[in-house]
């Protein structure tokens, strides 16, 4: 849930004022996803112990403060690449809880059978940010400097907070339970995907890819600015048209499904992702940003596609007082092999150079695909309706 001119400022701070390395990179872009195999399976269990509404109310006010302090602390000349890492982990705190609570709450807002179009939705309308912001950011960047413009993410936060706060749509408290035990609860949570093949195929599946993206992404900026020599302003333009990619996706995902049937969406999608992030490298070889702005449009298209069908299955299959635990189980794997992959990858980039790590890294990424095509999933058309 970083903000959409965090994602461009950030790495833009730290590689332009602090000179960050492939390695500072790589610990910056894991520490986005540290928290998860800390704290996942805590949170799992305590969103389905709680209202959801709350948590994500609460993790945007905790966001606009952790913002908050980056352009504070540059006027008041103490910001520091230390400063960075920490304000990264604390949003990696906060993305746990929103997360979980966000994936779970939706289907205690609409039908299950509306949840494929309901998150397809919820999707368009965030990688709206994703097209706009990198280009805001990039303006933001050039006039006022990267600190600064993270003003505009804070109280981006804080406005979500509210805009949260206005869903009328009462939401039950959970059904109090005299006997309940933490560590049987987490064990439940861990259970429903052990016992359901699809979703150990796609905790798997899921886990090969972050690795793969995140080497990709803990070099990316530092291939943007160092290798294609692009300023912000043009970096951020660039981005955004790529970004519209990841509209696209998000559009098209219930009708591919609708025509392909879930396994073969899934697999296509992680194909478009991995040979996206592989044709990055072509940037060099003509005129960058309008190479850059292309590929990674097409790059972009394939998570979205993923996302949406595979989170909506899950959402079906799972009862809900077991969606927080369930989707915490399959975040911490997910996530903390994010968290692996961002560290190898700043390790390969200083190493090896930058562009080894975003080949190997979209080499592993295209191997999930074969996971799911030869996966338990591989052979389901159709997301139930009910609950298994």
């Amino acid at each position: 849930m970083t903000g959409s001119i965090g994602t461009l400022a950030l790495p833009t701070i730290a590689i332009l004022s602090f000179k960050a390395d492939a390695f500072d990179m790589g610990l910056l872009t894991a520490l986005n996803y540290a928290a998860y195999p800390l704290l996942g399976l805590f949170a799992g269990v305590m969103v389905d112990r709680w209202r959801r509404k709350p948590v994500l109310v609460w993790t945007n006010v905790v966001q606009f403060v952790a913002f908050g302090s980056i352009p504070l602390a540059f006027f008041l000349g103490v910001l520091s690449l230390i400063q960075l890492f920490i304000v990264a982990l604390v949003l990696s705190v906060t993305v746990v809880f929103f997360n979980i609570a966000y994936t779970s709450y939706l289907p205690t807002l609409i039908s299950r059978e509306d949840v494929v179009e309901g998150n397809s939705k919820l999707e368009t309308s965030s990688s709206v940010a994703t097209v706009v912001g990198p280009g805001i950011a990039g303006g933001l960047i050039q006039v006022f400097g990267a600190a600064p413009s993270i003003t505009a993410d804070a109280f981006g936060t804080l406005f979500a907070a509210f805009a949260i706060l206005s869903i009328r749509k009462h939401e039950p408290h959970p059904s109090p339970d005299s006997e309940r035990n933490f560590w049987r609860e987490m064990k439940e949570g861990f259970q429903v995907v052990r016992e359901i093949p699809s979703l150990q195929n796609l905790v798997v599946a899921t886990s090969i890819l972050n690795v793969g993206n995140t080497m990709f992404l803990a070099v990316f900026f530092l291939f943007v600015y160092d290798e294609l020599r692009m300023s912000p302003l043009i970096a951020g333009i660039a981005l955004a048209m790529g970004g519209v990619g990841v509209v696209i996706g998000a559009v098209v995902a219930p009708r591919l499904l609708r025509k392909m049937g879930l396994g073969p969406v899934l697999t296509t999608a992680l194909l478009i992702n991995g040979l996206g992030y592989l044709a990055v490298r072509a940037s060099t070889y003509g005129p960058s940003a309008i190479l850059l702005a292309l590929l990674w449009l097409i790059a972009n298209m394939g998570i979205p596609i993923y996302n949406i069908n595979q989170v909506s299955f899950r959402q079906t299959i799972v009862p809900d007082r077991l969606q927080g635990r369930m989707n915490a189980t399959m975040r911490t794997f997910s996530y903390g092999a994010a968290t692996l992959g961002a560290l190898i990858g700043g390790v390969v980039g200083a190493g090896y150079g930058i562009q080894s790590s975003m080949i190997i890294g979209a080499i592993v990424a295209l191997s999930a695909a074969f996971l799911i095509r030869f996966g338990p999933i591989g052979a389901v058309r159709e997301i139930p309706k009910t609950t298994q």
